[in-house]
């Protein structure tokens, strides 16, 4: 069995000629790129694919923040709840957007689960999201570590930052993740919600074994 993650949040620096081109000129998008690797680091699966799956969330929050929404009156957002999910009105804030989540927490930033339902666009929330899985380990958790980001780097043509999350598996079993999810803050004027903007179904998903980890790097990027 692994030990519990505890990596601190960092922000590291691309290169240049490390920036992948999947998007088309003119597109704004995300590239999300998926690593396995072992207790060693070595690499077992690694895929790279274009993040085909914004939802309604991304763009009403990024209105209300444009817009400068106040809490005198704000707009009504549907959040990560059960079930429909709870409409929260939602006004501009420093906390919109934010995914800078420590480990263990899965209500922000990146996050996993299993159900491979096709993407619509008014999802708000992972069809089955997978746990954190906490001392002692748990069949079919991963343990979320700290979210790390990539500061923006451009070359030519493309402008990106990226954010970052590991998830190990000590569970005693592979778990295959078919959805992957990026979970970010919401604020009304007393208190903060968790509001998903992506959500990317994943062909055949993507198995992580027992004791090795996966990467999950969504780049997002600006192409002309």
């Amino acid at each position: 069995m692994g030990a519990e993650i505890k990596a601190i949040p960092k922000l590291d620096v691309t290169k240049e000629e490390e920036i992948r081109h999947l998007l088309l000129p003119g597109e704004v998008g995300a590239i999300l790129e998926l690593t396995v690797t072992d207790k060693d680091g070595k690499v077992t699966e690694q895929r790279v694919l274009k993040s085909k799956s914004f939802v309604r969330q991304f763009l009403e929050l990024l209105w209300v923040q444009a817009y400068q929404i106040s809490e005198n009156v704000p707009y009504n957002i549907t959040d990560t709840g059960a079930g429909a999910g709870t409409v929260r009105t939602i006004s501009e804030s420093a906390y919109d957007f934010a995914a800078n989540a420590a480990a263990g927490d899965i209500t922000f930033g990146p996050v996993v689960g299993t159900d491979n339902t096709a993407p619509t666009i008014t999802d708000h929330r992972l069809g089955v999201i997978i746990l954190h899985d906490a001392a002692p380990p748990t069949a079919g958790r991963l343990q979320y570590g700290a979210v790390t980001f990539g500061a923006p780097a451009s070359d030519a043509t493309t402008s990106q930052f990226t954010i970052t999350r590991n998830f190990a598996n000590a569970s005693g079993g592979a778990i295959t993740v078919q959805e992957i999810g990026l979970y970010v803050k919401g604020y009304d004027p007393t208190t903060t919600y968790y509001f998903m903007t992506i959500r990317d179904v994943i062909a055949g998903g993507i198995a992580v074994p027992n004791g090795q980890t996966l990467t999950v790097n969504y780049r997002l990027q600006a192409v002309i």
